[in-house]
């Protein structure tokens, strides 16, 4: 809770859950609602211009850490981890290698508070690539392999230690998968999809079975024998 009085209506309001405005007062700061300021933007009383925080929508970028809306134009969302945002020019001035894109993937698996890693974690993926040998890449794809296609139930108390158990298994299956599109390049999928064929029954007729009669002729045979 970050609880301000607000300069214009003079009401404590909590400004981690209502729209505000920072307004600069020498070498700090006074707070107001966003919607009293707007109030004396339109009666004349009030001409500088400020920011309306709104905290449903305010956050900071991942990369610089400053302060931006989710809504801005030059604000995107994060592609290696959903929820989180950045600026266009943080995101393009910032590549993202195997380790870095292995550690986010973590944060967004095991939704570690505060983008913080935990020790844990950092002493087993430094083991595994110093006396394993598994890249970070490959780590990766075991862990999505675990939890994404064998839909393992996710808990952050187990830590890491899955991944040498299923390193060669993951990366058994990634391999078939790219043996499958490499045989499958330059092909048309289209081809390979049966065509409708319309097949007509005709409706079955009624057959009618004449029953033989008896005549005179066959009368007199059966009383002659």
């Amino acid at each position: 809770m970050a609880t301000v009085k607000c300069k214009y209506c003079g009401k404590q309001f909590d400004r981690e859950k209502e729209p505000f405005v920072q307004i600069p007062t020498g070498q700090t700061f006074r707070y107001a609602h966003g919607e009293c300021y707007l109030q004396q933007v339109n009666t004349g009383l009030v001409k500088e211009k400020y920011i309306i925080w709104d905290p449903a929508k305010s956050t900071t970028c991942f990369w610089c850490h400053k302060a931006i809306f989710s809504n801005q134009d030059d604000v995107i969302p994060m592609p290696q981890l959903p929820g989180k945002f950045v600026h266009k020019t943080c995101n393009e001035t910032h590549p993202v290698d195997d380790k870095e894109e292995l550690l986010l993937y973590l944060i967004q698996l095991y939704n570690l508070k505060d983008d913080y890693i935990l020790p844990k974690f950092m002493l087993q993926l430094s083991d595994y690539e110093k006396n394993y040998q598994f890249t970070y890449s490959g780590m990766l794809k075991s862990l999505k392999y675990w939890y994404e296609v064998k839909k393992k139930p996710v808990n952050a108390s187990y830590g890491l230690g899955i991944i040498p158990h299923i390193y060669k298994e993951a990366r058994d299956y990634y391999y078939k998968l790219w043996q499958a599109q490499e045989q499958n390049k330059g092909k048309n999928i289209f081809e390979f999809v049966p065509k409708d064929i319309e097949v007509k029954i005709p409706v079955p007729k009624r057959q009618i079975i004449k029953r033989k009669l008896f005549t005179f002729l066959d009368e007199e045979e059966i009383n002659g024998e």
